[in-house]
């Protein structure tokens, strides 16, 4: 009998993964493949690029599929079934939410196939409008799957308590059945500087993120515009740029503010580790998204020793406890979210004491959890 094959489904490129070996995600799947010679690993990501295949080792093969264009996930989709009906796969491990959709259409059809859902995404929508509908549609139809499939979901698991609790309301037969997991950070992103009790001349706000919509950082950017000229940080912003006329609209609103000084994006793609020189130099962290699912660039920073702001929405509050490692604010409210800058900026006591609880808190509130690598050794199980 030939070895049994396994397909994991992940929403991010393998052509550059050498660049994110120690990313909480690709680390996981990297050691679990490592560790089982004895299967046969299908590793399908996104990419800008035309569909591409290739060899990543003896038993692991790597697909790159491509999600630009009108009906990207559409085309996602179909490309995603047509190597599931290609490689057969005994087990299908569905990074996502609606990349869970078409792996669970496939199990339905597959006599023995299995799905182990990984619930990591949001449900909202920011996207342009003509897309809008077919998300929704997208939404609509997993739910439908979820509720259908009982029999071939032997093991799910979620990011955030905000995803579970979202999943569970679309298929209350899951209620109960999801399991939380964490996502352990890599050892470059701890705590390499004394926390100091005075900041520098010249405070710097880093932001980490990809540059659309959902980030929200045009919040960011009207904050920083309400703050005393005198006592304006500057803002160093983090990410690819996912959405060209969003990169465009923060630009022009950057220069109407008369920011253009002040306001920094860096968009070249880096090595995963080599972030960390950027929580270094920071003074604090703002993440100012309009929803996530969790927002790992948060165990980033709170690892790295840095006061935090974030928007209390998705998963965020399972890292973060207000007042004590960080600090809360309502998304899409740029007074608020200044207000909030300007107090760890001013309170040195504040400052001090939200960096020292950073871990501590994480410890105590977030990582009881499986890790996500615990989560993808279990899923084998059932083979």
């Amino acid at each position: 009998m030939g070895k049994s094959t396994v397909v994991i489904v992940k929403a991010s490129p393998w052509k550059s993964s050498h660049l994110y070996k120690n990313h909480p995600e690709y680390s996981a799947i990297f050691n679990l493949v490592g560790r089982h010679a004895d299967l046969d690993f299908v590793l399908t990501g996104t990419s800008s690029a035309p569909l591409s295949g290739f060899l990543v080792k003896d038993n692991v093969t790597a697909w790159d599929i491509p999600v630009s264009g009108k009906i990207a996930h559409f085309n996602f989709h179909l490309q995603l079934f047509r190597i599931f009906l290609q490689y057969q796969p005994r087990l299908i491990i569905a990074g996502g939410l609606t990349t869970v959709l078409p792996a669970l259409a496939f199990c339905l059809l597959s006599l023995r196939s299995k799905c182990i859902p990984l619930l990591v995404g949001e449900f909202g929508y920011y996207g342009r409008t003509a897309g809008r509908l077919l998300y929704h549609v997208q939404f609509k139809l997993l739910a439908l799957a979820l509720r259908v499939s009982r029999t071939k979901i032997p093991n799910i698991f979620a990011l955030s308590r905000f995803v579970r609790d979202g999943v569970e309301n679309m298929a209350p037969n899951l209620k109960g059945k999801i399991n939380l997991i964490s996502y352990p950070i890599s050892s470059a992103f701890h705590p390499q500087r004394k926390i100091c009790s005075d900041i520098s001349d010249a405070p710097t706000i880093l932001t980490v993120a990809g540059i659309d919509p959902r980030k929200g950082l045009d919040v960011l950017i009207k904050a920083v515009s309400l703050i005393p000229r005198e006592l304006r940080p500057r803002v160093i912003i983090k990410g690819a740029i996912r959405d060209p006329i969003y990169m465009q609209q923060l630009n022009r609103m950057a220069a109407n503010m008369n920011l253009k000084n002040k306001v920094d994006f860096v968009t070249e793609t880096i090595d995963y580790d080599d972030l960390s020189s950027y929580y270094q130099s920071a003074t604090l962290f703002v993440f100012p998204t309009r929803e996530d699912c969790l927002g790992v660039v948060l165990l980033e920073a709170l690892h790295s020793g840095l006061p935090v702001i974030a928007t209390s929405v998705g998963g965020i509050p399972d890292m973060i406890e207000n007042g004590i490692n960080g600090i809360l604010v309502k998304p899409d409210n740029p007074r608020e979210l200044a207000n909030a800058i300007l107090l760890i900026l001013k309170d040195n006591t504040l400052r001090i004491k939200l960096a020292k609880n950073a871990v501590q808190v994480l410890n105590n509130r977030y990582y009881k959890r499986m890790t996500l690598e615990e989560a993808l050794e279990r899923s084998l199980e059932i083979l």
